[in-house]
């Protein structure tokens, strides 16, 4: 396993079996759900994260297209917004938890100690980037 720190946080990872999981997930959360927001989140997952995000999942071995969920935040908000958060799962274990979080953008990111449970393609050893952003509505239907 490689070590890699983020912020104050470190994890421990296994970016080849990172990658050999995602190759059995059939899809993401997103896709799964089904419902009108994990469907708008669907619609823009290949523009709504920036690069530094992008180079960070891809150097754990994940697959930025199968995100293991997608939540809706709840509480009031701008109609054309649509807060929302998720978790990729991969392959390790966090060594150093700490709460803080990094931000670039409208991207807030961390590795997060619990999550929900994940496909047993992961194993025994398995560890979270949990994500919060601001996801623009881009679909014709209306998000109520």
């Amino acid at each position: 396993m490689e070590e890699l720190r983020l912020g104050d946080q470190m994890v421990r990872y296994d970016r080849n079996a990172t990658a050999a999981a995602y190759a059995l997930m059939p899809s993401g959360g997103a896709d799964r759900c089904g419902r009108v927001h994990c469907r708008n989140f669907a619609a823009q997952r290949d523009s709504i994260y920036n690069n530094e995000f992008r180079d960070l999942l891809n150097q754990l071995g994940v697959d930025s297209n199968k995100e293991g969920e997608v939540y809706d935040k709840v509480g009031p908000f701008d109609v054309g917004i649509r807060p929302t958060g998720g978790w990729f799962y991969f392959v390790g274990q966090l060594v150093e938890p700490v709460e803080k979080m990094m931000q670039t953008g409208h991207l807030q990111y961390w590795f997060q100690p619990s999550f929900p449970r994940p496909p047993a393609c992961f194993g025994e050893r398995v560890a979270a980037i949990e994500f919060s952003l601001e996801a623009p509505w881009v679909l014709d239907e209306s998000p109520y």
